[in-house]
């Protein structure tokens, strides 16, 4: 049985720290200012040697798509944004790279991360990303985002939305309704949404109910369960959000470990949210193996080289065992 999966949300510039690099068990912020050291010294080299670990281990369990993002601030400056260019290109016959400009720093600390997202885009990246918990005031964030996207075309326009999971740290409804009002439907992506998880229950229905009628997606990072809550992901999927699911963080201050094996975190989200009927396993399968609507994405899948074949196994089987598929390539001359 030939499958491929698609990995909707990864941070490959950030992966597979290398030496003199190691994870050590802290906070979140003092984590956050270790990342923060490794960007100002890494090089361009460096970032294409740590990506390209995460991408053989990505290959290897039949990824075939990958959106990526990279960032883009005082302390990485383009270096990211210009190696996971040329790592798109070398890898291009065999897993599309979808880069996005990502804003991870805030506008707060680095102001002049806006003036470095405008040349991100002039580069070719495939979209812009933003954080709605980085910055003092988030919504400002968010509509500086969308000003940014529009002074330039890009596919995708993505938020970690509500990372923290606190209640008072809640912009998916506003979010929403931004996308209602611009029209914007699933060019938007809101990544966690953690703090949905967390809100009251009238709140979180009217929000699904908002997120719904926006037609935006959720992405959803089974990961994040180490330090919050996930999203309420059979809700938005009952009221018919599009769902995706990422492998988030590869080897770094903040998550070391991650196969890259979508089959093995599609399991973890079965086991947290207890995904185990068939109907739900089928669903969680579709997930992962579901092609982005976009024209572009499409051609290219089309050449890419490699076959990724399992033996006969059920959607059940598959995720009870998350295998190991074995590789053939095509000759496409």
């Amino acid at each position: 049985m030939i499958r491929k999966w698609f990995n909707y949300h990864a941070h490959l510039d950030k992966g597979f720290l290398i030496p003199p690099y190691k994870y050590k068990d802290a906070a979140a912020p003092k984590r956050a200012e270790w990342t923060r050291e490794a960007k100002i010294h890494m090089t361009k080299e460096e970032i294409k040697k740590s990506a390209s670990l995460a991408l053989e281990k990505m290959h290897q369990f039949g990824t075939v798509y990958v959106r990526t993002h990279v960032d883009v601030d005082s302390l990485f400056e383009l270096r990211a944004v210009e190696a996971l260019l040329e790592l798109k290109e070398q890898w291009k016959e065999k897993i599309i790279i979808d880069i996005i400009a990502f804003n991870q720093e805030g506008f707060d600390r680095f102001p002049e991360t806006e003036v470095l997202l405008k040349e991100a885009l002039k580069l070719g990246v495939n979209g812009i990303g933003g954080h709605t918990s980085i910055d003092k005031n988030g919504k400002e964030h968010i509509d500086k985002i969308f000003q940014i996207a529009e002074s330039s075309y890009c596919d995708w326009i993505e938020f970690h939305t509500d990372e923290t999971g606190r209640e008072d740290d809640f912009l998916l409804p506003y979010l929403a309704n931004e996308v209602t009002n611009r029209q914007l439907k699933d060019k938007v992506t809101a990544i966690h949404c953690c703090s949905l998880a967390n809100v009251d229950e009238v709140l979180a229905q009217k929000t699904i109910e908002e997120v719904a009628l926006s037609e935006m997606t959720v992405t959803t990072c089974p990961t994040a369960i180490a330090t919050r809550k996930l999203t309420r992901v059979k809700d938005l999927a009952n009221a018919g959000v599009t769902i995706q699911l990422g492998s988030d963080n590869l080897r770094d201050y903040f998550n070391p470990l991650g196969s890259g094996n979508m089959l093995q975190y599609a399991q973890l989200l079965a086991y947290v949210q207890r995904f185990y009927e068939l109907e739900d396993i089928n669903q969680l399968i579709s997930w992962i193996e579901a092609k982005p609507e976009n024209e572009r994405v499409q051609k290219q899948l089309e050449k890419l080289s490699g076959q990724f074949e399992y033996p006969l196994y059920t959607n059940s089987e598959l995720l009870a065992e998350a295998p190991h598929p074995k590789i053939s390539h095509l000759n496409l001359i």
